[in-house]
C-alpha cells in the first residue's frame, strides 16, 4: 500500500514543479520525492533477513559444542536441489538426522499460544510455516536416503509447553536454549555411531550444496 501512495506523491510533485518551470525540473522533483520516501519506507521496515540469519547464528552457537565434543555432525545452511529453499541447520547424531529450523521470534509485542492445535505466533497462524518444515525435510531425507526429523527452534518467544517443547503437524517445536537438551534426548538409532554420521554428513556435502 505504501509504495502506490509513495508513486502517487513522487507524480504530483513532478507535476506541480513542472507547471511552473521545466519538465525536467519535475522529473527531478518527482525523483527526489521517491528517493526520500523509499529510504524512510525501508528504513522504518524491519529487515527480516537480518533478523533471521541473526537466529540462525544463534542456533550454530547452540549446537557448536555438539561438534567439538564429537556427538554430532552439523551442516549449515545447505541448499535443496532444485529449489530456492534452504536447510537452515542438518545434524547428524546417534539418534539418526535431524532437520532444524531456526525461527527468530523475539518482538515484545508478540507471544506464542496453542488453540484447538493450531500455533499462533501473535494472530499469525504458524501451520503453513509448519509444513514447509516438514517439506525441506523430507526434501533432505530424498536426498540422504535416510529418515529426517523436523525440528524448529524458537529463540525470544516462549513456547507455551511443559520443558519448552511441542509436538505439532509432524513438527518438534521447542525453545532454541532447550535445543541441545532436546537432541541428547533423542534415543540412539540402531547404525548410527560416528563413522555412519560421517558418512552421511559427507553425501549431505555433495547433495546438498551451500545456499549461500
Amino acid at each position: 500500500m505504501a509504495l502506490p501512495l509513495l508513486v502517487a506523491a513522487a507524480a504530483v510533485a513532478g507535476w506541480a514543479v513542472g507547471t511552473v518551470g521545466s519538465w525536467q525540473l519535475g522529473l527531478v522533483a518527482a525523483l527526489v520525492v521517491t528517493g526520500l520516501g523509499v529510504r524512510r519506507l525501508y528504513r522504518r521496515a524491519p529487515n527480516s533477513w537480518v533478523v533471521g540469519a541473526a537466529g540462525e547464528a544463534r542456533t550454530a552457537r547452540l549446537l557448536a559444542p555438539l561438534v567439538r565434543r564429537g556427538h554430532a555432525v552439523v551442516l549449515h545452511d545447505r541448499a535443496i536441489p532444485g529449489g530456492r529453499a534452504n536447510l537452515d541447520h542438518l545434524v547428524l547424531t546417534a539418534a539418526g538426522a535431524v532437520y532444524v529450523d531456526t525461527k527468530n521470534w523475539t518482538s515484545d509485542k508478540s507471544r506464542l499460544t496453542v488453540q484447538g492445535g493450531v500455533l499462533r505466533y501473535g494472530r499469525y497462524d504458524q501451520t503453513r510455516t509448519l509444513q514447509t518444515v516438514v517439506w525441506e525435510a523430507e526434501q533432505a531425507a530424498r536426498a540422504l536416503g535416510v529418515p529426517v526429523r523436523p525440528v524448529v527452534a524458537v529463540h525470544g518467544a516462549k513456547v507455551p509447553a511443559p520443558r519448552g517443547r511441542l509436538e505439532l503437524h509432524g513438527v518438534t517445536v521447542v525453545e532454541a536454549k532447550r535445543l541441545r537438551g532436546l537432541l541428547r534426548s533423542l534415543p540412539p538409532q540402531p547404525g548410527w555411531d560416528s563413522a555412519r554420521m560421517t558418512a552421511v554428513g559427507q553425501l549431505a556435502e555433495r547433495t546438498l550444496p551451500p545456499a549461500s
